[in-house]
């Protein structure tokens, strides 16, 4: 029977607490997604006897590109849970008795579906108990590899394997980012995964994770901002690294001439990492995490800010990107009993926290078939569905997980696939005016070129695709899908082929012929209404606490409008008050604190006679 480690903690706890000086040590033992505090002191320890220089001083090839992760993958890598005994201590076996080793079985039975899972165990003989439990599960493995080597933990997302594309015919290399220290058997780990591939491995002393980098393929860059705060802390680099030195260094690490950082969570459960609240499903395309209004904790607000953040920014296409909210799971009864900082803290749960496998999508659950809010998954289930079309959606019930600062994205790492095939193409999509022809771009490329590009297309309700030969025009694809008898009852469903020199056929999307861009031309009959757009929106200060300067940035949606910033003391008087002369966009006012004491205060927006908003900056000095 599998034991559920939660029930069984709890039972061994009580009979402990009545037999005996024995000390339960299944929760503490294993190693957690997040920084220990042990390890933050091991980091200034060991980093002040180096001298680093940005980036750490590598060279890298030419022409790197840092592929999205909804890009076609080669395989995808996991590190196979460790065992431990009734004790909660570490047997040095793979787990194939309580929840984290059924995770593990069953992200490795949907990533075979799509293409090899590669598993990391700590040795040979773990390979044949694997085997075997996935055999007695009735899923046994067939498209997979092991590789034996000793580890530390099981969050490969953070210190796996950071593929990248380089040089004139797209060859996969690693970027090797410093992991926690304490854990120098996980951080070798793309070192040592390199060899087995024979590919280069560009080692570097920034120090960040991969649950901590989002990147759209064309050269934009998300991360959070507790990058810039362990690179920048004294001891961590000497001399010591500015704020402008880790930029410049991911910027260069991934060329990536776009850096977007967004605001840190608080109560994610350690890590501050993003992907524990955004996801890129497409170069064009964001899920955001959405907590409900119940929520007390200080991330609510913070969320907020980064997605508004995000509808100013425009994609590789030049224009905003869609970005869709998710809602945030409750607890096991249906309601959402962690609305404080510390409470989320210790179970920090979400749906946006999962990995697409080619045409799969993998998200975390929180429930089963016997308890755990059922209908609330089989809700996130549909919505994925609505809003990934085409992908095959599965989840995994992430109960034993999230305790740790982590799910299912935090385990899995993408190789990114050899010989790929690049689409770039601003879609035609949603809901369009209805015209007798619609024209198709594309920009296509790949190592060895591109024999022939087409489009298929049909009206909705039609028994085949019809296709549209792409012509190639000054480097680009084009045609037009045309049909004079289109009505506004119509839609048109449509996607891309590629055919390269070399002889392989990709799709865009990703998915077709199951998923494909579809056109309509009267409201209500598409996910535009899901969608989350720019608005005038007041943001938080920064740096806060401030010393001699604070700034306050505010969007503004048309700038023929006055606005006016406003200060207050903390009993309300009105201190100061700014004419604000904005352009579209997002602006920010410079604030010279001197003169004012220490203390907390507020600044208030305003346009076009509107009020948006109050927030509060500190002064410390």
């Amino acid at each position: 029977m599998q034991l559920n480690r939660y029930n069984f903690t709890l039972t061994l706890t009580i009979c402990l607490l009545f037999s005996g000086p024995f000390v339960l040590k299944a929760q503490s033992q294993k190693l957690p997604a997040f920084r220990t505090e042990t390890e933050k002191l091991l980091l200034k320890q060991q980093a002040t006897r180096q001298v680093f220089g940005k980036a750490g001083g590598i060279v890298l090839p030419v022409n790197l590109r840092y592929p999205g992760e909804f890009e076609e993958s080669q395989a995808v890598a996991i590190s196979w849970a460790d065992g431990y005994d009734d004790f909660g201590s570490p047997t040095g076996n793979v787990d194939t008795t309580y929840d984290w080793g059924l995770i593990s079985a069953q992200l490795c039975d949907y990533i075979q579906e799509e293409c090899p899972v590669w598993i990391r165990v700590n040795k040979a003989t773990d390979t044949i108990r694997v085997k075997a439990f996935m055999q007695n599960r009735g899923k046994p493995l067939y498209n997979y590899r092991f590789y034996v080597k000793p580890g530390n933990g099981w969050w490969i997302r953070d210190f796996g394997p950071n593929g990248v594309y380089y040089g004139d015919k797209d060859s996969v290399a690693f970027i090797d980012l410093k992991y926690y220290p304490g854990r120098e058997e996980d951080n070798t780990f793309p070192k040592y995964l390199a060899g087995e591939m024979n590919i280069p491995n560009f080692e570097t002393t920034l120090n960040s994770e991969g649950g901590n980098l989002i990147s759209d393929g064309f050269g934009m860059l998300y991360y959070s901002s507790v990058v810039t705060d362990v690179n920048t802390a004294g001891g961590v680099h000497n001399p010591v690294w500015t704020p402008q030195i880790t930029t410049d260094s991911m910027r260069y690490l991934f060329n990536s001439p776009v850096i977007i950082e967004t605001q840190t969570l608080e109560c994610d459960g350690g890590t501050g990492h993003i992907d524990l609240y955004l996801k890129m499903t497409d170069e064009q395309t964001i899920f955001v995490s959405q907590y409900p209004k119940i929520v007390r904790a200080q991330d609510r607000q913070i969320i907020e800010d980064n997605h508004q953040r995000l509808t100013t920014l425009k994609s590789t296409y030049n224009r905003p990107f869609r970005i869709f909210r998710i809602p945030h799971p409750t607890g096991d009864n249906g309601k959402y009993k962690d609305t404080t900082c510390n409470q989320i803290n210790n179970d920090a749960r979400t749906f946006v926290n999962g990995i697409t496998v080619n045409k799969t999508f993998i998200y975390p659950s929180y429930s089963n078939a016997q308890n755990g809010n059922k209908a609330q998954t089989d809700s996130a289930t549909q919505l994925f569905k609505y809003l990934m079309p085409g992908y095959k959606i599965r989840e995994i019930d992430s109960r034993a997980l999230s305790p740790y600062g982590g799910e299912i994205h935090c385990i899995t790492i993408q190789i990114p696939a050899e010989n790929p095939v690049l689409f770039w193409h601003p879609s035609i999509d949603g809901q369009q005016s209805l015209r007798n022809s619609y024209h198709i771009l594309a920009k296509i490329s790949n190592n060895s070129g591109i024999a022939q590009a087409t489009c298929k297309w049909r009206k909705r309700g039609a028994a085949s695709w019809s296709t549209l030969n792409l012509s190639d025009s000054a480097g680009f694809f084009v045609g037009d899908i045309a049909d004079a008898s289109l009505t506004l009852d119509d839609k048109i469903e449509y996607y891309l082929t590629a055919t390269t020199n070399n002889g392989k056929t990709a799709v865009k999307p990703i998915t077709a012929p199951e998923g494909y861009y579809t056109v309509y031309f009267q409201t209500g009959v598409g996910i535009d209404e899901n969608q989350v757009t720019e608005k005038d929106y007041l943001f938080g200060a920064y740096p806060n606490p401030a010393a001699s300067q604070v700034t306050l940035p505010y969007f503004v949606m048309n700038a023929a409008e006055s606005s006016v910033m406003s200060i207050m003391d903390l009993n309300g008087r009105k201190l100061k008050e700014y004419s604000l002369h904005p352009h579209y966009g997002l602006n920010k006012l410079e604030l010279d604190l001197t003169g004012l004491d220490n203390g907390i205060y507020f600044y208030s927006y305003q346009t076009g006679g509107t009020y948006i908003a109050t927030r509060k900056f500190i002064i410390a000095r």
